[in-house]
């Protein structure tokens, strides 16, 4: 159901709550299947309708609009006043401004600017009762209360459903450039995490050769690619990139070439996080010192694929993130299996491992998300405070 107005959608979980129907808040629903399979699903509600760009106010660098608004083409209008959400959540262009804050997802350049919970300073939602509720405000200096909108950002449709969302935004760089270097993997993260220490960079991430490939980067056998982004003045950039280049050069098994016109390039690698043919999707997060031996696992899977057919992968050498995604082999066991090396890998490093999209029957047998340890309790005394009747997304987190 796609209601028109925060006002219709407010009516429509009162009658959910009413008939004890269980709600499914949704976006664009790329990641509507995300977590531990639903113990119950009876009515999917949409914010496709809510599309208004409610305020834009440039002097103040803030921005407010509907949940149901394309992240895409709220984009394309602040850039008419010059400014942009510097975030770069997975989206094939589909991916809504609820649906980004709900999931709480960024990308490469997060490294950089921050997660999307850092820009999040204001929002309305639908509880499950009907109540529509207001957190933070629409300046950047905002302190009364709770901030409940980090609590909403990431809760994936389990504590209500996002309506409204104010952003605070940041002005477009003047010049952005991205270099583009291939070679062995282990030369590649040495230098990598080089610039990342002691650059300025907005994005460091290693991509899969079979990734890099799908971006349209000519890549050798048994290499991986390497895209560094620097964003800012034409002064800074310009003298990044140029001791960065320094760098890479110093290793002869590295091949470099830069892009002035680099956007292309970071919205593909946004897109490829959401392919449908790879229905097999996970993440992993840990300290970037920990990331590099982590991805000796990782690179091994792409030589055999029993677990995960046609694996590819991308990481950021500057914030320790890792998204994996591939297609699940027809023996399911063999990808439990693997996955459940991978967690146990990333635990022992301090890190851990969220399953992002599977197929039921993995699910079925994975916990998606892992341990949440302390903040079990917790989680579960908001979700009785905010939904006691457990009507939205029940089971996604906690059963």
């Amino acid at each position: 159901m796609a209601p028109a107005t925060a006002e219709e959608a407010a009516t429509v979980m009162m009658l959910a709550r009413r008939e004890r129907f269980a709600v499914i808040p949704a976006g664009a629903a790329t990641f509507i299947d995300a977590g531990n399979v639903l113990s119950r699903s009876n009515l999917v509600l949409t914010t496709r309708r809510l599309t208004k760009m409610i305020r834009h106010e440039p002097a103040d660098l803030v921005a407010t609009a509907e949940a149901g608004l394309t992240f895409r083409e709220f984009q394309n209008r602040l850039r008419e006043k010059g400014q942009w959400l510097p975030i770069d959540p997975p989206d094939n262009g589909t991916a809504t401004v609820g649906g980004v804050v709900a999931t709480g997802l960024s990308g490469p350049q997060q490294m950089g600017y921050g997660a999307p919970r850092s820009f999040v300073i204001g929002l309305r939602a639908i509880l499950a009762d009907g109540r529509s509720i207001k957190a933070g405000g629409n300046v950047v200096k905002n302190v009364a209360g709770y901030d409940l909108c980090k609590l909403f950002t990431g809760s994936y449709g389990t504590l209500g459903l996002i309506t409204e969302v104010t952003f605070k935004l940041r002005p477009v760089p003047s010049e952005t450039r991205t270099i583009v270097s291939s070679g062995p993997l282990i030369s590649l993260v040495t230098v990598g995490r080089t610039i990342a220490r002691e650059s300025f960079p907005v994005a460091v991430e290693l991509l899969s050769a079979s990734l890099a490939k799908q971006l349209g980067i000519t890549v050798s056998a048994g290499e991986s690619v390497l895209m560094i982004r620097f964003a800012g003045s034409s002064r800074a950039v310009v003298t990044e990139t140029a001791s960065a280049l320094k760098e890479l050069r110093e290793d002869s098994n590295i091949t470099c070439v830069t892009h002035d016109e680099d956007d292309d390039l970071w919205l593909g690698l946004s897109n490829a996080a959401t392919q449908a043919v790879n229905d097999l999707s996970w993440r992993v997060i840990m300290r970037p010192s920990d990331l590099v031996s982590f991805l000796d696992d990782v690179a091994s899977l792409e030589q055999d694929e029993a677990s995960h057919i046609g694996l590819q992968w991308q990481a950021g050498l500057g914030d320790g993130r890792l998204r994996a995604m591939a297609r699940t082999p027809v023996y399911h066991g063999e990808a439990v299996r693997a996955l459940e090396r991978l967690r146990r890998r990333a635990e022992n490093l301090g890190g851990s491992l969220v399953v992002e999209r599977a197929p039921a029957e993995i699910k079925n047998e994975i916990d998606s998300w892992g341990s949440f340890g302390s903040a079990t309790d917790l989680m579960k005394r908001i979700k009785q405070q905010l939904d006691p009747e457990n009507m939205l997304s029940p089971g996604r987190f906690i059963a």
